[in-house]
């Protein structure tokens, strides 16, 4: 399923099922004013047993699938037990990709990252964009050479958000 991204139906979709999230990952950066290409959204999520509850809802409705490391989707939605068996998970949804983690303990609590958040209007939804704070923070803690040139570029940006 080679989906054309579409991060505005996932939003809507996340929205409508009431998840508590995050958007962290490449729309943040160009959320606080960064040129960054993007075919995902990467959120962070609270891992509370009724919000996996909502977020199942959404990417039932999202027809998501986890991505294997071998490139294969998986046959079924994942269920609220699963998504609470891991704190990183890389989905494939009919509207593109979506890669759904929990904050590590040691980054603070999801609550605290959901409070510094600002809420961006696009269509009839807000969407939660982290500060640009937490997207350095989590960024550093990734080390990935993506997130490296990220912290570069949030970093040369004014610090308005």
């Amino acid at each position: 399923m080679s989906a054309q991204f579409d991060a505005r139906e996932i939003f809507h979709s996340l929205a409508t099922h009431d998840v508590a999230y995050v958007t962290i990952g490449g729309i943040a950066v160009q959320a606080h004013g960064g040129q960054r290409l993007t075919q995902d959204l990467d959120v962070v999520i609270a891992s509370t047993e009724d919000n996996l509850t909502r977020l199942a809802g959404a990417l039932t409705e999202l027809d998501a699938r986890i991505l294997g490391p071998d490139g294969q989707r998986s046959s079924t939605t994942p269920s609220v037990a699963l998504l609470g068996s891991s704190d990183q998970w890389h989905l494939v949804t009919k509207h593109g990709r979506l890669d759904v983690l929990t904050v590590p303990a040691h980054l603070g609590s999801f609550q605290e990252m959901q409070a510094r958040a600002h809420r961006v209007p696009m269509g009839d939804v807000k969407v939660p964009i982290a500060h640009r704070n937490d997207l350095l923070i989590l960024k550093r803690a990734a080390g990935r050479p993506q997130d490296l040139a990220d912290i570069k570029l949030l970093e040369s940006l004014d610090d308005e958000t």
